[in-house]
């Protein structure tokens, strides 16, 4: 996914696999329309066609990161990658016979074989996903950390079902269960003590989260790697902050250079910023007015809300979105996180929370010049200064223009803590590019349909 560049010695067969069941799809959707033929006049345009539509079809495959799944990967979210990446790569072909003037390239075919991939390529892709599961098995995994920080992880852990990880006991220092206050996840013992537990204890993986002393940690990894145990290292901001790093030698001392990686391509990406900005303005301009009438009339107050946020710098700017709260919502909270199900929300909002479509205003943002397409999402004053003071290295964030949509928003969940956000926003700036910000805009597309995903 984002968080990784590895690749499974059998993505070769499996992008094979899938240029087969396209073009597949493709030759029985013309044997259907002509009736079992393949008549050569427009049979040809095809195979003029064939090594760009499957090179077209494995590009959009690679951008959904469609090589790069683990048998932990949810299902839905290969379901929706799946569908879109078909439809970019009918797109493509369609696009590719008007560009070679192949019009005997039948339209029908080209809907037929559309619907034909997605059911094909489905059932494919699902029943690797199905034996990759299979082969992984249930793994046993001990946790080690302090007990609120194992308690958490391993609620989150099986809160997920895909995960495939069954927690068999914390290792930290609250050694008394009693003091603990949990009987699910007993204590095995004391984190100096944690190599003599994992030798006597039948576990597969080690989960190692940031509360553990960095000298401890980079024992535990080491023991681990001996012992032949995987290890999930749940990272550090300065972790983060070290990925990507240039390895350099000082005489006879082996460094890691930690430099500047904030916001490259600012020219190219405000440039992309403001020509997409203003045509997905234009495009969209049809639909906001008529979300908006649908706000005015279903509760009393401004269709758009204007909210203080804090952009790049720290400087504080004005954003606008569809209003989803009956007006005045936090006269007397203050400033308050949106729920999930938020009692607050009008029906119209729920609605446009739900289909983020509420977001659509932030356009303009984007054309002015506050935001960008792709950044982190901007945050308001009184949570800044309060995760700033919390959180080691907030104000990072602060140095990228924030945006509608980022890494964050499609691989977290709704309810993904600042912390996990933060990680997320800084292995963003690490990866900042043109085709990372292609990538989370497609993979955006997706997570409007998985109602999980984060706002």
């Amino acid at each position: 996914m984002w968080l990784t560049n590895s690749k499974s010695k059998y993505s070769v067969l499996i992008m094979l696999a899938d240029v087969a069941v396209i073009n597949f799809s493709i030759i029985l959707a013309y044997l259907i329309r002509f009736k079992f033929t393949l008549p050569e006049f427009n049979f040809q345009p095809y195979l003029q066609m064939f090594f760009w539509i499957s090179l077209g079809g494995l590009f959009f495959f690679n951008l959904y990161h469609l090589y790069s799944v683990s048998p932990r990967t949810r299902w839905d979210d290969q379901f929706y990658s799946i569908i879109l990446a078909v439809a970019l790569t009918l797109m493509l072909s369609i696009s590719l016979t008007y560009i070679s003037a192949n019009y005997s390239f039948p339209r029908s075919v080209f809907l037929l074989s559309g619907f034909l991939q997605v059911v094909f390529l489905l059932g494919w892709r699902y029943f690797l996903w199905r034996l990759t599961k299979r082969v992984l098995g249930v793994q046993r995994a001990v946790i080690i950390g302090t007990q609120a920080d194992s308690l958490e992880t391993a609620g989150r852990i099986k809160e997920f079902s895909e995960s495939h990880i069954d927690i068999i006991g914390f290792i930290n220092d609250e050694v008394d269960q009693e003091k603990s206050g949990d009987e699910e996840y007993p204590i095995l013992g004391a984190a100096a003590d944690f190599e003599y537990i994992l030798a006597q204890t039948d576990c597969d993986v080690v989960v190692v989260t940031p509360s553990i002393d960095a000298a401890l940690k980079e024992q535990i990894v080491c023991s681990c790697f001996s012992a032949g145990k995987e290890v999930f290292l749940i990272p550090d901001l300065y972790e983060v902050l070290v990925i990507k790093a240039d390895l350099n030698i000082i005489d006879d001392i082996p460094v890691f250079m930690v430099k500047d990686y904030i916001e490259g391509n600012n020219s190219v990406k405000r440039l992309l910023d403001v020509v997409i900005g203003a045509l997905a303005f234009i495009i969209t301009l049809p639909v906001m007015s008529v979300v908006a009438v649908m706000v005015k009339l279903d509760s009393p107050g401004p269709a758009i809300y204007k909210q203080e946020r804090v952009t790049r710098g720290g400087r504080a700017f004005t954003l606008y979105k569809f209003r989803t709260m009956v007006q005045d919502a936090e006269v007397e909270t203050g400033p308050v996180f949106a729920l999930e199900e938020d009692q607050r929300a009008t029906r119209v909002g729920r609605i446009l929370r739900l289909s983020r479509l509420d977001e659509l205003p932030q356009l303009i943002n984007v054309i002015k010049g506050d935001m960008s397409l792709v950044g982190p999402r901007p945050e308001r004053p009184f949570f800044v200064e309060q995760y700033s003071k919390e959180i080691n290295g907030y104000d990072n964030r602060h140095r990228m223009k924030p945006g509608i949509t980022g890494i964050a928003q499609i691989a977290g969940k709704y309810n993904t803590g600042p912390r996990e956000k933060l990680v997320f926003d800084l292995l963003y700036a690490k990866r900042n590019n043109i085709l990372v910000d292609l990538q989370i805009l497609l993979h955006t597309v997706k997570a409007l349909f998985m109602r999980d995903k984060a706002s």
